[in-house]
């Protein structure tokens, strides 16, 4: 169970980076593609909240130490949860700002960037560990 939660994690990220991001920016204008993220991201998240706690909840059902794969996942749940309840609202606030704040939209949006990868790589390790 821990392997299918964790790869829908990892499934979920990589279809939303690949397919769902490049789709919205290249079919709508970029306000309409941020009006449309705004809605998107808080539902993302919590999604990748929810799976990734499933996910260690299974673990501990089968091993209920705390061991590596329960930490990683861990790590994965806080780098999704800073994204979400920190980093979406400070990138919305800079993009509200308009031009005057677009490097510190651009700098905030890197940083998100950086923290859904660093879940996407915590998943994709742990599916190769695992099998």
């Amino acid at each position: 169970m821990v392997l299918v939660l964790i790869s829908i994690l990892v499934g979920v990220i990589v279809f939303f980076s690949s397919v769902i991001a490049p789709t919205v920016f290249s079919a709508v204008d970029e306000k309409n593609a941020g009006l449309f993220l705004r809605a998107f991201f808080p539902k993302y998240y919590i999604f990748g909240i929810i799976i990734s706690s499933l996910a260690i909840l299974s673990a501990i059902l089968i091993e209920p130490a705390l061991g590596p794969l329960e930490l990683s996942l861990i790590l994965a749940i806080l780098a999704t949860f800073i994204a979400s309840r920190v980093m979406i609202p400070a990138i919305n606030r800079a993009r509200d700002m308009g031009e005057s704040a677009k490097k510190k939209f651009n700098q905030l949006h890197l940083l998100s960037v950086i923290l859904n990868f660093l879940a996407l790589t915590i998943g994709i390790i742990l599916i190769y560990l695992i099998i």
